[in-house]
């Protein structure tokens, strides 16, 4: 599985990519820095909040496999699934929450590492 950078060519606020997303993961947390791939159908929004790096995976089309989850873990944060915290529920939890979405998505997950501080 080829994992593709997706350029941002202007200053957008990855808010207005996926406002309920953002909204309901981040709050108010301030970001350091954010990159968006793509991997096959599945999107990837890299996100470093200062103290957590945070990977979202939004599939809208089919759920996301263990193995494209292991895949994406390994090649952009460098480190074992036992390093990470993944929630495969995330989708579900939004929707409790009362999240309603402006088009379906089949899949949402959300991975969470923290760095070790030196």
């Amino acid at each position: 599985m080829k994992i593709i950078e997706t350029p941002v060519n202007r200053n957008l606020n990855l808010e207005n990519f996926y406002p309920n997303i953002t909204k309901f993961i981040f709050g108010k947390t301030a970001l350091k820095y954010y990159k968006l791939y793509a991997a096959d159908r599945t999107q990837v929004i890299y996100a470093d909040t200062y103290d957590k790096i945070r990977l979202i995976l939004i599939n809208d089309r089919k759920k996301i496999r263990k193995e494209e989850v292991d895949t994406i873990i390994h090649r952009l944060l460098k480190v074992d699934r036992r390093a990470v915290h993944v929630d495969v529920n995330i989708k579900h939890k939004m929707q409790e929450a009362g999240s309603t979405f402006s088009k379906p998505h089949k899949d949402i997950i959300l991975v969470e590492y923290t760095p070790k501080k030196d």
